[in-house]
C-alpha cells in the first residue's frame, strides 16, 4: 500500500468551491494554507491544470485525511482528477508526491498532487494565473 501523504488542493477541491463539499468535507480531515513549485492555468472546462516547473509558486491547502477514511477519500479524488494509476493511458491527471510550505511555519511537508499530463494543451487553451492562487483568480472573475 502507498504511503498515506497528504493531499495539496489548489483549484474547485479547495474550501468553499463545489468539490470541497463532495471529495472533502464527508471524511474526517484537516487543512492547512500551504504552497508548491509549479504553474497553474485556467481551464475552458472550469478547473485549473497544474504543471511542474520551478518557475512559480502555487497556493492551495493541505488536505490531511483521518487514516481510518484515507483510502475511500484518496479513491474519490482520483476519480475526480481521472486518475486510474500510475502510468495508465486514461489519466487525466497524475498524482504525483511533491514538497510543499506550510504558509504559517514555512515548514516543508511531502504531499500528494495532482498535475496536468498534457502541458502542450494547457498552454495552447489555458489562461496561466500569474500569481499562482486559483481562488484569487475566480474571485476577480466574479
Amino acid at each position: 500500500m502507498p504511503k498515506q501523504l497528504p493531499v495539496f488542493v489548489y483549484g474547485t477541491l479547495l474550501s468553499g468551491f463545489h468539490n470541497d463539499s463532495g471529495y472533502i468535507k464527508p471524511f474526517s480531515h484537516t487543512k492547512t494554507r500551504a504552497t508548491i513549485k509549479g504553474e497553474i492555468y485556467h481551464l475552458p472546462e472550469g478547473y485549473p491544470g497544474l504543471l511542474m516547473t520551478d518557475a512559480g509558486k502555487v497556493a492551495g491547502e493541505i488536505v490531511d485525511f483521518a487514516p481510518e477514511v484515507y483510502e475511500k477519500a484518496l479513491a474519490g479524488l482520483d476519480e475526480l482528477e481521472t486518475y486510474y494509476g500510475e502510468g495508465d493511458s486514461r489519466n487525466e491527471y497524475e498524482r504525483i508526491p511533491v514538497t510543499a510550505r506550510v504558509q504559517e511555519t514555512g515548514q516543508e511537508v511531502e504531499v500528494y498532487v495532482y498535475r496536468y499530463l498534457d502541458e502542450a494543451y494547457v498552454k495552447r487553451v489555458g489562461t496561466r494565473v500569474e500569481h499562482g492562487d486559483w481562488r484569487a483568480f475566480m474571485e476577480r472573475a466574479e
